[in-house]
């Protein structure tokens, strides 16, 4: 068969996947990344799951390992920091990693991967074998596939597929680096709004905040009414770099249209910071290869692999909510 050509916008997780999936299949893949990258290296999460299984057939679960945080017991406390529960720590198997940790094995796994840096996707134009595409910096380009990784906030969705916005209140989350490390993770899950920190294998912690409502709210004004938290801990924050982020569910009605397809977040915009977004963007990403290379035509190959990967992702996400109802408090 000629070689054919991919267009996946966003070099984050499930770009990068993505991108090594089609490669493994001989695809050539055209990149497109922004030129500035967000310093946040992401909470540490387990991989689990289709994540875990789809990164072991891909052979990157030794570089995982490799750069694993540590796995420790998860003790979850009250609003007074009481502990009442306990997570044991996820076994050896299986590594605990933050955003930053999987894009780096990603990219050390797919090489010399063609990239269109400080440009953006300004139109997509499909026809019956393929979509001709207008960047930002007015080169136009014809490919046999578009992927949209480029998150919750797709500009490939936003130009490609119809959206509605799901809540009118934003979803905050605000990261930040610790000077020390404890010996267990915490968490806390109150209504409309949580707190986690973990351990890192440099001898600091993450911390992560998130909520429901204001996207400007202070922290302090957010959790200072929690007296575990403060000023010890928020005054450790308030001192090291933060970054926030804020972003509005949205519910794309279709992940596929012809020759373009969304992945990771840009398809299932899970919005809040949960736990099941790299392991559902990996395993997304190499099941698009499979249907890629099952089926003769791009386009009947999407539909099948959105058929397939939807009750997955709605799965993981009432799996999600359903444990973080289990550790609220009544």
């Amino acid at each position: 068969m000629p070689t054919r050509r991919a267009l996946v916008v966003g070099a984050g997780i499930a770009g990068l996947a993505t991108a090594l999936r089609l490669c493994r299949s001989d695809w050539d893949v055209v990149l497109v990344e922004r030129a500035e990258q967000s310093p946040d290296p992401g909470f540490p999460r387990a991989l689990r799951g289709i994540g875990h299984d789809a990164a072991t057939r891909l052979g990157l679960m030794p570089a995982l390992i490799a750069h694993s945080q540590p796995r420790c017991d998860t003790v979850v406390v009250d609003v007074a920091g009481t502990p009442f529960a306990l997570y044991s720590k996820p076994s050896t198997a299986t590594p605990v990693l933050r955003r930053a940790d999987v894009v780096t094995v990603l990219r050390g796994a797919i090489g010399g991967v063609e990239a269109r840096r400080s440009t953006g996707v300004l139109g997509l134009a499909e026809d019956d074998c393929g979509v001709t595409v207008t960047f930002s910096d007015g080169d136009e380009d014809w490919f046999d596939l578009v992927v949209g990784a480029d998150g919750v906030g797709s500009a490939v969705r936003g130009a490609a597929f119809v959206e509605r916005r799901e809540h009118s209140r934003a979803e905050v989350s605000v990261s930040s680096r610790l000077g020390t490390a404890s010996a267990s993770a915490v968490r806390m899950d109150l209504a409309g709004r949580s707190v986690r920190v973990h351990p890192l294998s440099d001898g600091s912690s993450a911390a992560l905040f998130a909520w429901h409502g204001d996207a400007s709210l202070p922290l302090r004004k957010a959790f200072g009414d929690l007296p575990w938290l403060a000023p010890d801990l928020l005054s450790q924050v308030d001192a090291g770099p933060v970054t926030r982020r804020a972003s509005f569910q949205v519910h794309a009605d279709r992940w596929v249209s012809g020759q373009i397809a969304l992945v990771g977040d840009a398809a299932w915009c899970t919005g809040r910071p949960g736990g099941e977004g790299a392991s559902l963007a990996i395993g997304g990403a190499e099941l698009l290869g499979d249907a890629l290379d099952i089926f003769p035509r791009t386009a009947e190959a999407l539909v099948w692999w959105e058929e397939q990967m939807r009750p997955i992702v709605r799965h993981r996400k009432q799996h999600s909510a359903d444990r973080t109802t289990r550790r609220r408090l009544p």
